[in-house]
């Protein structure tokens, strides 16, 4: 597409940061709200650590759909102050929900979730449900993407939500040592892992449009997205060296070109605990050093949020396109999501205005005096 689509406002809420505001500070300190499960016991007897809302003991459908909503109702109040000039757009939903067939997952949670979506302010032209994991987000946005430029006067929301943290859910991720802190007996005690993820849940929502509207710029430009396959996924037991990761982030740097120089600053990755996840990081980010700014950052929201799986990919968006708005820099930030399987995904957020380079600023040091 020619033009780089405006994102217009963005959600996210987790138990550390409820709203956007809120899970940007939670991210930035990595401050985690962590409770212990009240159901799940691990190899050793022990509840694990969760990133969860009160009310710990009902993880069914309608949690999913209560969390979608409150994320839904958050976009809402972002929009206000431009809902005059979008009120004629047509509105396309794209749902980002679990793969049916990930282990715990309660029955009917995308039917919930679309009843949830229903409202007089949100009068849906066209609902389309993604079922994926953590890069799933980045193929609804590819699809939001390419439905602006079909219907260029459209508003698209892309929106998740994640609360898998049923007792089944966390069997599957403990079986396969993925449960941070599940402890395990042995010969020399009992030791808790120290590596994989702490289950949360949450949700997030971007709005997008072709152009900015009249009445403001939006909160950022997406200048790139893009989605490629890794050969060595989770179950393949390789050493996963980033190759698909970033393969997806060159093709979404590239993109970032044709609309001005493409510096790096920032970098959003979904690291959670998981060895081979950070193996995967850490070659990917040496394949894209030559397109990062000397003094680019590097951010982790599952050390606040926990791991948000379908969710994470939607909500670190949030948080980026968040971050433009609220500090503008000239350079982008680039948002990476792995997964469990094959895909992965990566998008490039500019300004939603230019932003001059400013000249470096130089420590201010006294001339050197000298005594007799």
């Amino acid at each position: 597409m020619n033009a780089a689509p405006c994102i217009l406002a963005a959600a996210c809420t987790f138990p550390s940061g409820t709203d956007i505001r809120l899970a940007d500070a939670a991210v930035r300190t990595q401050l985690a709200l962590l409770g212990r499960h009240p159901v799940y016991r691990d190899a050793a007897g022990a509840a694990p650590r969760i990133s969860s809302f009160p009310d710990e003991q009902r993880y069914d459908a309608a949690r999913w759909a209560l969390l979608a909503r409150h994320a839904l109702a958050q976009l809402t109040q972002a929009l206000l102050p431009q809902w005059d000039a979008l009120q004629a757009a047509p509105r396309l939903l794209w749902l980002v929900v679990p793969d049916a067939e990930r282990p715990g997952m309660p029955d009917g949670v995308a039917a919930r979730i679309g009843e949830a979506m229903q409202h007089p302010l949100w009068p849906w032209q066209r609902i389309t449900i993604v079922a994926g994991g953590h890069a799933a987000g980045i193929d609804a946005l590819l699809a939001a993407r390419q439905a602006l430029t079909e219907a260029p006067g459209a508003m698209a929301v892309v929106l998740a939500a994640e609360s898998g943290l049923a007792a089944d859910a966390l069997l599957w991720l403990d079986l396969q040592g993925l449960l941070h802190g599940a402890g395990a007996p042995g010969k020399a005690g009992t030791r808790g892992n120290p590596y994989g993820r702490v289950p949360g849940e949450g949700a997030a929502a971007v709005a997008l449009a072709a152009a900015p509207p009249a009445s403001g710029p939006g909160w950022a430009r997406l200048l790139g997205c893009a989605t490629a396959e890794e050969p060595a996924t989770l179950a393949s037991q390789r050493p996963c060296t980033g190759v698909g990761l970033a393969q997806a982030a060159r093709s979404a740097i590239e993109q970032a070109r044709a609309h001005g120089p493409a510096r790096i600053g920032h970098l959003v990755a979904d690291l959670n605990g998981e060895p081979h996840r950070a193996d995967e990081f850490g070659f990917a980010a040496q394949r894209l050093a030559p397109a990062l700014s000397e003094d680019w950052q590097r951010s982790a929201p599952a050390l606040a949020s926990g791991d948000l799986h379908d969710a994470s990919a939607v909500a670190h968006l949030a948080l980026a396109a968040y971050g433009q708005l609220r500090r503008p820099r000239s350079t982008h930030t680039l948002v990476l999501a792995s997964s469990d399987g094959a895909l992965r995904g990566a998008a490039v957020l500019g300004a939603s205005r230019d932003i001059p380079d400013l000249p470096e600023i130089r420590p201010w040091r006294s001339p050197s005096t000298s005594t007799t």
